[in-house]
């Protein structure tokens, strides 16, 4: 028991990583921020294909497939983002890193658990511009950071060999910080509005898994997951300052009374979720799958803090993916035993900004490397596609560098010998 207080003492520890933007994006000023993959980097380099799984890899995305892990398996993924934003006159990047997950999963004879912390959404951008106003040039700038994080606890329970049902309970928490701030030319103050939600709330996700296989050689795989719409309590502030240019110094610093307006408690919400997914493979060889998520988010709003050129719809993603093992049992060659994968994206994204609808696609490529016993690290490459230059939107490319371990341990397991 003594490992499982450690793993808590180190979630403690690294909390304070999860609070870093995990975003540099404009359209993260939107819903409650960028949406973040909530699995593995195995299933990411896949495509985000969360119908596969193993009896030595946890899938984070998918509570009923800890029903069919046997060993249990420490779990931690990072990334290291370049963003190329271009617009239709100019091009900027940005650079960012950030851990993906923390977790671990375990087996027990009737049933197998895991807990972790994984960021949800991401909110982090500042866009900055010239306008005029009566010849006056006024320079606006406009900024957000934060995010919604999830401390998550999932079970898996076997109902036979072949098929498997879980469950997760999400605590959801986190901050969306959101400033505009205006200067007049030739004023040394400038003034700001901050606008900031503190979140907080349970979710659920249930799935179920079924693994089936077709002779000694093939398998066959299904999945099912569905996530309920969630109410988030939201408390909100709103301040109004004034900051000098030269000394950085803040006057004027008042804080609106928001209970007239009954906006200083809200709720927003995290939209109904489904995953339906099916594959097909030849057992530690190869596989291919495919995957629908949709994301009943038509209905999202944000009382408090509204943005009038946004609108939302629903969201639907389609992936294939899959991996191949030139021969898992090899002796000579490292590679052979190398796990290959690759996946392919397309997603019709919930927001709707100046009335054109977003839409991203995206290639992952990655390799599951062997370590010591059954372990292994997961470094690969993802390659996505969103916006446009024109309409007064941005165009992202985004080039994402995704690096995991899986760390595989025996645990619960009466000894026969002293």
């Amino acid at each position: 028991m003594t490992r499982i207080g450690g793993f808590f003492l180190m979630l403690l520890l690294t909390s304070n990583l999860f609070a870093q933007n995990g975003a540099s994006s404009p359209y993260s000023a939107t819903g409650l921020g960028e949406r973040n993959f909530s699995g593995t980097q195995a299933t990411r380099h896949m495509g985000g294909l969360d119908v596969f799984t193993d009896s030595i890899h946890a899938n984070l995305n998918n509570p009923a497939s800890y029903g069919f892990l046997k060993l249990t398996t420490y779990s931690v993924g990072i990334n290291y983002t370049n963003n190329n934003l271009a617009s239709a006159s100019e091009s900027q990047r940005s650079d960012l890193a950030a851990l993906d997950y923390l977790a671990v999963s375990i087996p027990t004879k009737r049933f197998s658990f895991g807990f972790g912390i994984v960021p949800y959404t991401s909110v982090g951008y500042r866009i900055e511009g010239n306008s005029q106003s009566s010849d006056i040039d006024i320079f606006n700038r406009y900024e957000g950071s934060g995010g919604l994080n999830q401390a998550f606890l999932s079970v898996g329970i076997p109902l036979t060999s072949y098929f498997s049902i879980g469950s997760t309970i999400h605590y959801n928490f986190g901050n969306l910080f959101y400033r505009t701030g205006q200067f007049v030319e030739g004023i040394d103050n400038g003034t700001f509005l901050v606008n900031e939600s503190s979140l907080g709330g349970f979710s659920y996700q249930f799935s179920a898994q079924a693994n089936i296989p077709i002779s000694n050689t093939f398998n066959a795989q299904a999945m099912f997951s569905y996530q309920p719409n969630i109410a988030l309590d939201s408390d909100n502030s709103r301040t109004f300052y004034t900051q000098s240019l030269s000394t950085e110094q803040v006057s004027d610093f008042v804080e609106i009374n928001l209970s007239p307006m009954g906006l200083e408690k809200t709720q927003m919400d995290l939209s109904q979720t489904t995953r339906l997914g099916a594959g097909f493979g030849k057992n530690k060889k190869w596989f291919v799958g495919v995957q629908r998520n949709l994301t009943k988010s038509a209905n999202f709003s944000n009382r408090f803090f509204r943005r009038e050129n946004v609108s939302y719809r629903d969201a639907k993603k389609w992936t294939i993916g899959g991996y191949f093992i030139p021969n898992y049992a090899s002796f000579t060659s490292f590679w052979s035993r190398v796990v290959y994968r690759v996946g392919m994206r397309t997603e019709q994204m919930s927001v709707v900004i100046n009335n054109i609808p977003l839409t991203e696609t995206g290639i992952s490529f990655g390799l599951g490397l062997p370590l010591g016993g059954l372990s292994n690290a997961n470094v690969g490459l993802e390659i996505s596609q969103r916006g446009q230059k024109d309409s007064g939107l941005v165009k992202e490319t985004i080039v994402a560098l995704r690096v995991g371990l899986s760390l595989n341990d025996i645990w619960f397991v009466k000894r026969k010998y002293n």
